[in-house]
């Protein structure tokens, strides 16, 4: 996902959007859902933290994301505070007043969260989001686009295999080199790297994991750079979260508080160009097969409404939610195809009819609706 992100140039503004929507939710769910393990641990570490012996910032933001007993959103969580470290040269660097100032927005979270008062949870959350983006975005030696060489490519192997890949995943970063630049030969890239075959073919296949670049084979072959593997991200995390035991009930919230969040950022920045791209979308469901209803009907226009938010960050987040509702995805037994189609998509209709009237509560409500009809549909 780090890569991914990098590839696309997300922006520090974009991470800290999606953050703020994923958070105020944790920060809806915690409450209810805290046992007393929970509340034991969270005051421990309200007091580490006032003592001064806690050395982890994002510990609470963790804490809580584990109490949702949501895998997506401890996931997306623990994702989101590491790729913001790394838009900072050095994040260790932390100012005595900016470090008090975040434990008692902690504490006050806490204090929320214990009480059980949702609302007070979520816009206390809010402002301690918002505090430290101004704090990020003002701090010497921070920067919009993410820091390639702070980027890690494991994935296991030889460790000499893991510098060249580093190497030549920053050429193409700093660079900006296009897809289908080519890198070199092998027989160039093992003189440039000074490197054995076996250790430039293992970079190279670290390279192709992460959708960086790709070998060629035969005349005019060599290494290229390659397209940023979206679906390959969105399958991997979406089949890591079900095997971590993502239920229907947990897909459902998640992916309606991000939808949501969705639709209110859709409107304020529509144009003629997306209200296009939103027609285009529907008419490829009201003329798809029934046999390839799965497929497109149900999440082409959810994918574009995503897309539309020029958040990188929030549409991959997105796109994994779908992905993770087509593999519980069923037809349960009365519900003829056709009907289904001209249910899915004339609520579509209705979302995106609203959408381009500018109508935020009526655009979110049908959205709401939506998906909760959509419920019987999972197992």
């Amino acid at each position: 996902m780090v890569v991914y992100l990098s590839r696309v140039n997300a922006r520090l503004d974009d991470v800290f959007d999606a953050r703020l929507i994923l958070e105020e939710l944790v920060a809806d769910l915690a409450p209810a859902r805290l046992d007393e393990a929970d509340m034991v641990e969270l005051r421990a570490l309200v007091e580490r933290e006032r003592q001064g012996d806690a050395t982890d910032h994002r510990e609470l933001h963790s804490l809580l994301a584990a109490a949702t007993r949501n895998p997506a959103l401890d996931l997306f969580v623990d994702i989101i505070h590491r790729v913001c470290g790394l838009y900072l040269e050095d994040a260790t660097l932390v100012a005595g007043d900016v470090r008090d100032a975040s434990v008692h927005a902690h504490a006050r979270i806490a204090e929320a969260v214990m009480a059980g008062d949702e609302g007070l949870a979520r816009r206390r959350m809010g402002r301690h989001l918002a505090a430290e983006a101004d704090w990020l975005r003002g701090l010497r030696g921070s920067q919009q686009a993410l820091v390639p060489r702070r980027v890690s490519l494991t994935g296991g192997g030889d460790k000499g295999a893991e510098v060249v890949a580093r190497e030549v995943f920053e050429q193409v970063m700093v660079d900006g080199w296009p897809v289908g630049t080519l890198i070199g030969s092998e027989a160039e890239l093992i003189d440039r790297y000074d490197v054995s075959r076996a250790v430039l073919r293992e970079a190279v296949r670290l390279l192709e994991y992460h959708d960086i670049a790709a070998m060629r084979r035969g005349p005019g072959g060599g290494l290229f750079v390659s397209e940023p593997g979206l679906e390959a991200v969105t399958d991997s995390v979406a089949l890591l979260l079900d095997r971590r035991g993502m239920g229907v009930a947990n897909l459902a919230e998640v992916r309606t508080g991000i939808e949501l969040a969705i639709v209110d950022r859709v409107i304020a920045g529509l144009d003629a160009e997306d209200e296009a791209r939103l027609a285009a979308a529907l008419e490829v469901e009201r003329n798809a097969p029934d046999e390839d209803f799965l497929e497109v009907v149900g999440h082409d226009v959810h994918a574009v409404l995503a897309g539309l938010t020029g958040n990188p960050v929030l549409e991959l987040v997105t796109l994994v939610l779908v992905r993770l509702s087509r593999l519980h995805q069923v037809t349960p037994s009365g519900h003829r195809p056709d009907a289904i189609i001209d249910e899915v998509t004339r609520a579509h209709g209705r979302i995106v009819e609203a959408i381009v009237a500018g109508d935020r509560d009526l655009a979110r409500h049908r959205m709401r609706r939506h998906l909760e009809a959509l419920a019987p549909f999972f197992g």
